[in-house]
């Protein structure tokens, strides 16, 4: 049975659409488990929501790609909100735009370890936790570059059409279940994305020149959205491009 006020997990929760998911959802009465590498972000962030919103938080230190750091987070975040509801599986990141014979190993592992590994991981240690409590949610980050590729963003795309296919099989393992499972699959948004992928910030802001991007608002808004519908109203995937945007590769810029 749903809870008045979830709990919810949210990994990446120190920027962009994690940070903004929490803040919507708290502002919605649900209670938080944050995590992310910076924990002081995430603790701000959570005593900040906590103050603001009268809910209960946790915050701790988690590297998806770890197990023992994802298993420890999960854990120790159930103990103490008493519980798990919802699971939103948002960190993620872009490491450069190589052509895909060029790709570093550093870059290459960075990607696929945090995208692919580190979202199974996340489910994996979460899930357990939505059964017991007889009621649950998960949430997958996707990308519209899970339904495109693009030159540059061959191991990018590839860690993205990864996460569908983990969405659908994830959906079709728990049918019976009372746990939704939903990809939420943006195009282009302003936050932290960009600066980390290229790490410039003035290539970066150029991304986004001329054009309106999508905001981490925007997205958390699609989470809190298919979180509220009624219990037999599964939202399994959820393609959301700024208007600007026709494609991964199509983009309207004014002059």
């Amino acid at each position: 049975m749903r809870p008045d006020h979830p709990i919810v997990l949210i990994t990446g929760a120190s920027s962009g659409f994690g940070a903004a998911t929490a803040r919507l959802l708290a502002a919605q009465g649900c209670h938080l488990a944050l995590g992310a590498r910076r924990v002081e972000r995430v603790q701000a962030l959570a005593d900040e929501l906590a103050k603001a919103h009268g809910i209960r938080t946790f915050a701790g230190a988690v590297d998806t790609r770890h197990t023992a750091s994802v298993d420890t987070f999960v854990a120790e975040a159930a103990e103490a909100l008493g519980g798990l509801h919802v699971l939103v599986a948002n960190a993620g990141l872009a490491s450069g735009t190589f052509k895909l014979w060029e790709t570093p190993d550093e870059d290459l592992e960075a990607m696929m370890r945090t995208n692919v590994e580190g979202v199974v991981k996340t489910i994996r240690a979460g899930l357990p936790h939505l059964r017991k409590a007889g009621w649950g949610h998960i949430f997958f980050i996707g990308s519209v570059a899970g339904h495109q590729a693009y030159e540059g963003g061959g191991v990018y795309c590839a860690s993205k059409h990864g996460v569908k296919a983990m969405a659908q099989s994830l959906r079709l393992e728990v049918c019976g279940e009372p746990i939704r499972v939903t990809s939420v699959d943006p195009g282009l948004a302003e936050t932290e994305f960009s600066n980390v992928r290229l790490k410039d910030d003035s290539k970066a802001k150029a991304v986004y020149q001329g054009m309106t991007p999508l905001s981490g608002g925007d997205v958390a808004e699609c989470i809190r959205w298919c979180l509220a519908l009624p219990d037999h109203v599964n939202i399994d995937e959820l393609i959301v491009k700024p208007t600007d945007q026709g494609s991964a590769f199509k983009v309207h810029r004014k002059a």
